[in-house]
């Protein structure tokens, strides 16, 4: 309540002024005025940062959809990745995940950057600039829920599968989701909150509902793949042949698995005929607990394909002849004599 002001006269106060003197006022019977509290500062997140790291989660989306859309493989250095892709979670209402993820993606991005646009804005631009910033934590929190149930999907129903692509958005939402969650102050994350927690909760709810309530979907743990060579089509060289006998005679070793595509492509790029010294990691067949093959437990395969050279040299991933050729210390004669004209080649085709 507001402090009364006393007013007294000088004969109140008992002093000898004639009546109807003017009365008096204490100044120390005035309030002092509060000071008036500082503004709160204004975040400012780095949501350029942010609207990048969006950008390249849609470039990335683009690419896995692109591929699964015409049936191609995509490049990744383990083996999990095509597991992933090619599994019923990858695919919502008939289009590839990884389509609506590039979506998503590009409008976060969109978003961030039209908010950054308006950190400098002045007190003119302070209501849109807060509101970018909360509609960009929603964004984040969004994508987060998207990658949690993801990497729920990776970890237990696909096995513990290693897909590069999937921990690279599941890393990119994260960042996003923290950069925006930086930017709210006190204020705006009090009211944001709250909806935010419950837009992560339905996300993954939803997800959980739409992405395995279909009789379709295929659980890894109930999968069982028997053993299968695969057939090779190409006919190798005189260079292939040669190569292939001199990593055998070297001690090499090329680690495989019967369903790794690396694997048969690169069995396709020596060629049928060539005796490429390969190590099958699972020759009983597959399924979820396998254990991997001692020999390749031994030599600490941890991707298919993998190459251990003579000099225990380890190269991972699909190689070319030249490649494997150059890295053994191969120095026989090299190239390959015109296609039809290998003799040797062409016997091992026909005898196949």
């Amino acid at each position: 309540a507001r402090a009364a002001v006393v007013v007294r006269t000088a004969a109140a106060d008992g002093g000898g002024d004639a009546p109807g003197a003017a009365p008096s006022l204490s100044v120390d019977d005035i309030p002092a005025k509060k000071p008036p509290s500082e503004p709160e500062e204004v975040p400012r997140p780095p949501l350029r940062v942010a609207a990048a790291l969006a950008a390249i989660g849609s470039l990335e989306s683009s690419y896995l959809a692109f591929e699964k859309l015409t049936g191609g493989e995509v490049t990744c250095p383990l083996t999990g990745c095509q597991t992933a892709l090619n599994s019923g979670w990858a695919t919502l209402f008939g289009l590839p995940l990884s389509a609506y993820g590039a979506v998503a993606y590009g409008m976060t991005a969109a978003l961030c950057w039209w908010g950054a646009g308006m950190a400098d804005g002045g007190d003119e631009m302070k209501d849109s600039y807060q509101k970018a910033r909360v509609l960009a934590f929603f964004a984040g929190t969004g994508l987060a829920g998207v990658s949690s149930y993801l990497l729920y999907v990776l970890a237990v129903p696909l096995g513990g599968a290693e897909c590069v692509y999937c921990l690279t958005s599941a890393a990119i939402s994260f960042t996003v989701f923290s950069i925006a969650l930086g930017g709210l102050s006190s204020k705006d994350f009090a009211r944001a909150a709250p909806p935010g927690v419950a837009l992560y909760a339905v996300t993954v709810f939803a997800l959980s509902l739409v992405l395995t309530g279909g009789p379709e979907k295929q659980n890894i743990n109930d999968l069982k793949l028997p053993y299968a060579a695969p057939i090779i089509e190409t006919v190798s060289t005189q260079y292939s042949r040669d190569v292939a006998d001199w990593l055998a005679k070297s001690g090499a070793k090329m680690y495989g698995a019967f369903w790794c595509s690396h694997c048969e492509d690169q069995k396709e790029t020596f060629g049928k005929g060539a005796a490429i010294p390969y190590v099958e990691c699972f020759p009983n067949g597959w399924e979820k607990g396998t254990p991997i093959a001692d020999a390749c437990k031994a030599a600490k395969v941890d991707g298919f394909p993998t190459w251990v050279l003579g000099d225990g040299t380890v190269i991972s991933g699909e190689k070319s002849v030249d490649e494997l050729a150059k890295a053994s210390g191969y120095e026989g004669p090299r190239g390959a004599p015109p296609a039809g004209l290998d003799a040797d080649a062409m016997l091992a085709d026909f005898l196949n």
